[in-house]
């Protein structure tokens, strides 16, 4: 297995700045979902920083390790921190979030081992797929829908997450088996 260590050093740099500012966002969600318009705008915005940070630091030559688990955890944070502050204020139901998660529900499959790596310092390099991108966008979809009030488009989106996000989940669970067999 690869040693690939974390620093928090690798986010000194103008791509781990806009890794940071979705982070704030993420923890910060709740407190913004008194109001859909700030919600969205917010949300907006820490998907923008998404979109920029892996492309700034590839351009500047600054892409990191550290940066790229950090990056997947700050989306699940926001997802997530998003996703239950709106089921509280009742944009939605609370359920919808195993269909918005599911992908997740499969991955957690891979916690006591992802644990077990980090602890040795020895994480293996993550990359996405295009079924991990295919859930990413539907959600995207789905939450902008339902942030907007449009629970009749948000609905079936969120029917498409569900699927989508469990073929990615076994997808990744499949990649992450073998990966372990290849290395152990």
């Amino acid at each position: 297995m690869q040693k690939n260590m974390l620093h928090i050093s690798d986010l000194w740099n103008p791509a781990g700045a806009l890794t940071v500012c979705r982070l704030l966002i993420a923890v910060g969600f709740p407190f913004l979902t008194h109001s859909p318009r700030v919600a969205l705008t917010a949300y907006l915005i820490a998907i923008g920083t998404d979109l920029a940070d892996g492309s700034i630091a590839r351009k500047m030559g600054q892409d990191s390790h550290t940066g790229a688990v950090l990056d997947g955890w700050v989306d699940k944070i926001l997802h997530i921190n998003g996703a239950w502050s709106m089921a509280i204020h009742g944009y939605m139901p609370a359920w919808w979030m195993w269909m918005w998660f599911s992908r997740e529900v499969i991955q957690w499959a891979m916690f006591l081992t992802i644990v077990g790596d980090f602890t040795t310092g020895s994480v293996q390099v993550q990359t996405t797929s295009w079924w991990g991108r295919a859930t990413a966008t539907v959600l995207f979809s789905a939450f902008v829908c339902t942030l907007l009030g449009a629970t009749a488009i948000a609905w079936p989106l969120t029917l498409a997450t569900g699927a989508v996000g469990t073929i990615s989940g076994l997808h990744y669970l499949k990649r992450h088996l073998d990966d372990r067999k290849r290395f152990d």
